[in-house]
Parts: structure tokens; C-alpha cells; sequence
């Protein structure tokens, strides 16, 4: 009988750790606290367009006189660059699988405009995929890795396409007057979600809008006459963070996928921007600075801790 009885707490235990204990909390908008961040580059390194996969954060160095592409553990440790080149090489997007990254690269000779470009992970066998008139940017892989979303100017404004990964089957996504940039898909791959750029009375301002990949169907999901950009999915697809200037400089900010609960998560009097979830779902990574003395460097904070 005391037999049983022991089997049966050890398999109360396990239960308990499994389905209890051993689950992470869970993320509920809106948040009254300001998450702590922590800083991952040295303070003198000039960085942009962090992105995230495989336990890996890619983002674009101002090394040289011009940006390159480097990659660090999610720790901030082994920071390798990976392109060295005479021209700019930024805003890189790693694959599901970790085994490429997406990038654009300023084609200096000749057509002077940026283009899509693909290496494998550790910065070899770089190949352009895009070959337009126009300057192409932003790009992103899908959830299965089959496909690019890009944004890319088309006679006087900007607009969301895809590509396949090999650069076929160039499709337009979204028309119309407005300049829309910096595509992130949703983690079904059925939605992408961009930022739309127009001028107002008070100037430019821009909002969050998703585009259904099948029927082009848009959904607007802010609306506050600022600034709203660079958003990015959840893994869970619950969220999208994005930067605003809403409130006086650039932050980070996260909302419902549908577009509910528009939450501020930074607090800085220098700016935050171009935020992005960690593959666990309540780390983000975003760059920003904190004083004057320090460059722009990549952050990350964990929204389920308070300061």
C-alpha cells in the first residue's frame, strides 16, 4: 500500500510540473509596468534591423564606412560578421531553418539602387535574387521558407510583394496611393503585416495594416495620425509589436493581432524601434540607446519581468 501510495505523488508531481508548475505565464494586454531591457552590443557599435531565428540575432553594423551583416547568439556572445563589402548590406531576415538570410544590398554600379539578396547562415554563396529598376528592401521569410515578402517602389510609391526563395514568381500584394514597407508574416503564413505611409496636414504619418496573402484583402489596425511601423508577429500570432512616436519619440508598443489593447512597453528619452519576438514568445529584441555618448545597439526584454 505505501508503495502505491509513493508512485502515486511522484506521478501527482510530474503532472503538476508538466501541466502546472513547468508552464510559463502567459501574456495579458494591456501591461501596467515597463518591462526591463537589457543591452546586447558594445555601446560604440552602430547597429539596425535586428531579426531573429535559430538561436541566432542577425542585424546590420555601420563598420567601415558602410553597413555589414553580423550575427550573435541570443546572449549577445560570439557576434560574427558575415559580408564585406563596398556597399551597404542591411535589414536581414534568417530563415525557419536557420541555413540562410535574406538581406538587401545597395548595388553601387550601374543601376545605384538596393536589391534582395540571399546567403547561406555563415555569409557564403551570396546571390541577388531581385533584378528591378526600383529599390527593393525589407525583406522577409515566410513561416515555411518558401516564400520573400519585400517591399519594393513601383513608380512613385512603395508596395508589398513576395517572391519565392529562389526569386521566382514576383506577385504584388498590395495598390494604391500609399508608400506600404517593412512586411513581417503572421506564423500561419496567411497574413502579412506592414506599415502604410501617408502625408497628412501635419506631415507623414503612417499605420499598421495586415494584407491577406490569398485574397489582398487589407485591415488598418491603428489609427492615431502618427507614426506606426515596423511590426512583427508573435510565434503564437496573439500579438504584433511595432515602434510609434505617439507619444512624443519612438517606443515599442504591442497590440492584439486584431488591433486592441495598443500597449507601450518602453520608456526612454531616446528612441526604441524595429522590435521583434523571440522564438519563446515573451522576449523581444528592438534597438535603441540610452544616453547621448552611446550608439544605436540591440536590446532585448522580457515582457514577462518586471523591473
Amino acid at each position: 500500500m505505501k508503495r502505491i501510495t509513493q508512485i502515486i505523488l511522484v506521478t501527482l508531481c510530474l503532472f503538476a510540473f508538466l501541466f502546472g508548475c513547468g508552464k510559463k505565464s502567459s501574456i495579458k494586454l494591456p501591461l501596467n509596468y515597463y518591462p526591463p531591457a537589457k543591452r546586447l552590443t558594445p555601446d560604440n557599435m552602430k547597429v539596425q534591423n535586428p531579426t531573429v531565428g535559430g538561436g541566432l540575432i542577425a542585424f546590420a553594423v555601420y563598420a567601415s564606412g558602410n553597413y555589414e551583416i553580423y550575427t550573435m547568439d541570443n546572449n549577445g556572445t560570439s557576434q560574427t560578421r558575415l559580408t564585406f563589402n563596398d556597399t551597404n548590406d542591411y535589414s536581414p531576415s534568417i530563415s525557419p531553418a536557420a541555413k540562410k538570410i535574406v538581406y538587401v544590398s545597395f548595388i553601387r554600379y550601374g543601376q545605384s539602387n538596393d536589391e534582395i539578396f540571399i546567403m547561406n547562415i555563415d555569409g557564403r554563396n551570396q546571390v541577388r535574387l531581385t533584378e528591378n529598376l526600383v529599390t527593393d528592401g525589407n525583406p522577409a521569410f515566410s513561416p515555411d521558407g518558401k516564400l520573400i515578402a519585400f517591399d519594393s517602389s513601383v513608380e512613385s510609391n512603395s508596395q508589398i510583394f513576395v517572391i519565392d526563395a529562389d526569386g521566382k514568381n514576383q506577385k504584388q500584394l498590395t495598390f494604391g496611393d500609399k508608400n506600404n514597407s517593412s512586411p513581417a508574416f503572421s506564423p500561419d503564413g496567411k497574413k502579412i503585416a506592414y506599415a502604410s505611409y501617408t502625408f497628412t496636414d501635419r506631415g507623414v504619418k503612417s499605420d499598421i495594416c495586415v494584407v491577406d496573402v490569398k485574397t489582398g484583402v487589407v485591415i488598418q489596425l491603428t489609427d492615431n495620425g502618427f507614426m506606426n511601423a515596423n511590426p512583427s508577429f508573435s510565434p503564437n500570432g496573439k500579438f504584433i509589436v511595432f515602434d510609434s512616436n505617439r507619444d512624443g519619440n519612438s517606443e515599442i508598443y504591442i497590440m492584439n493581432s486584431d488591433g486592441k489593447n495598443q500597449t507601450r512597453l518602453t520608456n526612454n528619452i531616446y528612441m526604441d524601434s524595429e522590435p521583434m519576438f523571440l522564438p519563446d514568445g515573451h522576449n523581444i529584441v528592438f534597438v535603441g540607446h540610452r544616453s547621448v555618448n552611446d550608439d544605436l545597439g540591440v536590446y532585448i526584454m522580457d515582457l514577462l519581468k518586471k523591473e
